[in-house]
């Protein structure tokens, strides 16, 4: 009998042969790099998401989560959340606290907008969304903006949330299964889809066609979701609204994170998903049918609360000819990956996927890491990376070099 702990050092993906569909076996190459750690600091309170800043990139924020559980026997048993935004400076392989940033909910995502690198949005345990800005003149401040209401009550958590690509929109996820779209510039929401998920919506992402207005979305039960909101002039979008519904055959327990790719092969979009059940998948969705196509998937060990992709100047081919995304993964007990997805080269052959590095000095659950940007990163290992874990509360710095 095999273990659920066993560890394949493979991925698999579907050929078909004929009218037949079979399972492929595609070896792993294994890693080809270490992972070295250079600093490492313990925070105050648990950490939840983290990004650097993309107009200051020798600074991040970090956000933290705490839970305050109340005591049965006295009058305040209830439960209560706070957190706090925490500025830091990454220079000359030196790491600055800079700002403490105390709110009085906790931060469960925040996200930079794309055609304004000094704003980001911030989703609250409280319900809200709130819109801030980070200037580094004679020093560094975080402003509170504008504070948007985006759930029922103030009992239901905004757990993702991700910004359109160069517009005032976004895309939320809330604990009651809701999803959104949220007008960040009238303040108000859009477009609502109620109980997308019959669980908690845990992820939101945009398509990877831009000229389209097409949002995804992963639950707790195991769904993945696709949400065409091109024509919609409603508020309210029926539960039945969405043009793609993945049942739970394709992912066997919630859908924790989604990756848009760009491709050029056609019109088809392009997902890299995660999940509790440990693995990455690469998904191809074309818009009229009502399922995707499973490309590639390989287990990481832990479960995928992350995808990030990996911008750096070297063009993303190789040697094969393939092209090649290089992704962080944040996967909580396991630790971070750093993976290379690759294209087929021709129509014949199949995705792949190689573990280039993990680094697994966490202790606890790694939900949050980034890599600094750097214009002048040639390679991989220019990168720095940092990345935290929630219970010991560590943020370690780190970086791949060559075994």
């Amino acid at each position: 009998m095999i273990s659920p702990t066993t560890n394949f050092d493979h991925s698999l993906s579907l050929e078909r042969k004929g009218k037949f569909l079979t399972l492929k076996v595609n070896r792993s190459k294994g890693m080809n790099m270490n992972t070295k750690l250079v600093t490492s600091k313990t925070l105050e309170l648990p950490p939840s998401c983290m990004h650097f800043i993309p107009s200051q990139s020798q600074y991040f924020i970090v956000g933290t989560y705490d839970l305050a559980i109340g005591d049965p026997g006295s009058a305040s048993s209830e439960s209560r959340r706070s957190g706090s935004l925490i500025v830091f400076r990454y220079a000359d392989k030196e790491l600055t606290l800079v700002v403490d940033f105390p709110v009085p909910y906790a931060v469960l995502d925040l996200q930079f907008r794309n055609d304004k690198p000094e704003c980001f949005a911030v989703a609250s345990s409280a319900g809200d969304v709130h819109l801030y800005s980070f200037q580094c003149t004679i020093r560094a401040c975080v402003t509170l903006e504008h504070t948007i209401r985006v759930a029922p009550s103030s009992d239901i958590l905004v757990l993702s949330l991700k910004w359109l690509w160069n517009a005032n929109m976004m895309a939320i996820t809330l604990s009651n299964g809701d999803v959104a779209i949220v007008d960040t510039e009238n303040l108000k929401i859009r477009h609502t889809m109620p109980r997308a998920h019959s669980l908690e919506a845990w992820v939101a992402a945009w398509s990877p066609l831009r000229e389209k207005l097409v949002a995804y979305s992963g639950g707790d039960d195991s769904v993945l979701c696709r949400h065409d909101c091109s024509n919609r002039q409603d508020s309210s979008i029926p539960k039945n609204h969405a043009d793609f519904l993945q049942d739970t055959k394709l992912h066997g327990a919630g859908v924790t994170a989604i990756l848009p790719l760009c491709v050029d092969h056609n019109e088809s979009e392009y997902l890299v998903t995660g999940s509790y059940d440990e693995y990455v998948r690469v998904l191809q969705i074309t818009p009229g049918l009502k399922r995707a196509k499973l490309l590639l998937e390989q287990r990481m060990d832990g479960g995928v609360w992350q995808l990030r992709l990996l911008n750096y100047s070297q063009p993303p081919i190789t040697g094969t000819g393939k092209a090649c995304h290089w992704v962080l993964a944040s996967c909580m007990h396991a630790g971070c990956r750093v993976l290379k997805i690759f294209e087929p080269a021709h129509r014949d052959e199949d995705w792949s996927l190689e573990v280039a590095g993990k680094f697994e000095a966490h202790e606890s659950m790694n939900y949050a890491s980034d890599a600094q940007p750097d214009p002048q990163a040639r390679d991989v290992k220019d990168l720095t990376f940092i990345s935290t874990s929630f219970y010991d509360k560590k943020l370690c710095v780190w970086k791949l070099e060559d075994t």
